[in-house]
């Protein structure tokens, strides 16, 4: 299925490569009875994290720990006038962006230290 945006035809996963929302989350939203603007629109909180990542380069973070990564967001943020938004909310839009990247668990392996790797 495609929809109208602005005189052009997209499917759902165009659409979310265009707002960064996951093309389930478009499908739910329109099937619910949103408009196509409603349906695409980010919220305010999860703009940061879009942005966050717009001004960012990812594979800068492999190897990095899920935890410091999200302070470096949190630190932007701040700097940035953004809200911040909880670890899990950011990890999940974060991986929702960039489905490239996965975390594996450090060899501590109790959950709060995990490492960004790329996929494959």
């Amino acid at each position: 299925m495609r929809y109208e945006v602005n005189g052009h035809w997209y499917t759902p996963n165009e659409l979310s490569d265009m707002s960064g929302i996951p093309p389930h989350t478009i499908r739910d939203r329109l099937r619910r009875g949103y408009s196509i603007e409603e349906a695409i629109k980010v919220s305010p909180v999860h703009q940061s994290v879009k942005d966050f990542c717009d001004a960012s380069w990812y594979k800068d973070w492999v190897g990095m720990s899920i935890n410091a990564l999200y302070e470096i967001f949190w630190k932007w943020c701040i700097s940035n006038g953004y809200k911040t938004v909880s670890k899990q909310c950011f990890s999940r839009q974060l991986f929702s962006i960039f489905p490239q990247l996965k975390t594996i668990p450090t060899q501590r392996n109790d959950g709060c230290h995990r490492i960004i790797r790329e996929r494959g």
